[in-house]
């Protein structure tokens, strides 16, 4: 099951429900192709679905002791979901305001349709005086975004020079994109990398140019998401003490693995003036690394840090597995 299907299927229970009155929780779960503990289960997230405020009469009433008795179903108070929604000023206006971001960060092609939401919208909202909301986004716009998306569109094998986070260095990749999307305030091509065989993102404020070469192969779908470095120039496992589980919640990583008390957590790392930041922050939290050479630039960053407040550090103190 998933979010999506298990949305659906919520949608599709409340007016199946509500014109089959006592119907038996096995022939709802046949209907829906579910089990009866996946019906129970969802009728006990019905049961706090309503009308906004959350009192008992704006809540769908369930039969529960008729469902765990008898084994039938029966809802009530119900009867104003079917009603068109009417959104209230602040959703009317939050919605306006996320569509005004969008359209600063959508393509040619999308724009449009986005323009006429937002005046229709407009329209009904309640009346404030003019331009009550105004919202934008400075993503790190390239004009380059609707060649790549041009790109995408027409399934053009592209060659790109990119640079790599803190290495001077440009790379040529010969790429297979699919799309340009955006992520915390960047843009990023997604595409499939000819040379490591695997779905990349590359940011796209770092790729120096861009030419077509071919055409494009389907290498099918990629996933919904892509781990955020994908010019990785290494993997990097640190072995943290139990309050630092918090790393694995704020970063992108590979795997995280509970091994006794401490946490080990593997990053793909493009940037080691990243991880040395990283490493150096946690402290004492931070109780080994592998491979061990990664922490090498940590040790340079903690001994610069040292010196420059006057501090003297035995070597034992800064390298090793502490």
């Amino acid at each position: 099951m998933t979010a999506r299907t298990d949305t659906a299927r919520l949608l599709a229970l409340i007016p199946y429900l509500r014109s089959h009155p006592g119907v038996a929780v096995t022939e709802v779960a046949r209907v829906f192709g579910v089990t009866t503990d996946r019906v129970i289960a969802d009728l006990k997230i019905l049961w706090m679905v309503g009308l906004p405020g959350g009192m008992p009469d704006d809540l769908i009433d369930i039969d529960m002791d008729a469902v765990d008795s008898d084994g039938t179903i029966t809802i009530t108070n119900a009867d104003a979901l079917p009603r068109p929604m009417r959104l209230t000023p602040d959703e009317a206006w939050s919605l306006l305001a996320a569509l005004q971001v969008i359209s600063d960060l959508a393509d040619d092609t999308v724009r449009p349709a986005v323009t006429s939401a937002v005046e229709k919208l407009r329209q009904v909202c309640p009346p404030f005086g003019a331009d009550p909301v105004e919202a934008s986004v400075e993503a790190d716009y390239d004009p380059r975004s609707e060649w790549f998306t041009g790109a995408c569109a027409n399934k053009w094998r592209i060659e790109i020079v990119h640079k790599r986070g803190d290495d001077p260095t440009p790379h040529t990749q010969v790429v297979d994109p699919v799309r340009v999307e955006v992520r915390d305030g960047h843009r990023y091509l997604v595409g499939w990398s000819m040379a490591r065989k695997q779905w990349r993102t590359w940011r796209l404020d770092r790729i120096v140019t861009g030419k077509r070469v071919g055409h494009a192969t389907n290498h099918g779908r990629p996933p919904e998401t892509l781990e955020w470095f994908s010019d990785v120039v290494d993997e990097v496992t640190l072995t943290l003490a139990p309050r630092a589980g918090w790393v694995a919640e704020y970063h992108p990583v590979r795997h995280v693995e509970k091994d006794g008390e401490v946490w080990k957590v593997t990053f793909a790392v493009a940037s080691p003036t990243w991880l040395a930041e990283l490493m150096v922050g946690l402290g004492p939290d931070l109780l080994a690394v592998d491979p061990p050479r990664a922490a090498g630039p940590a040790i340079q960053l903690a001994r610069a840090a040292a010196a420059a407040n006057g501090i003297e550090l035995p070597p034992e103190q800064v390298g090793g597995e502490s």
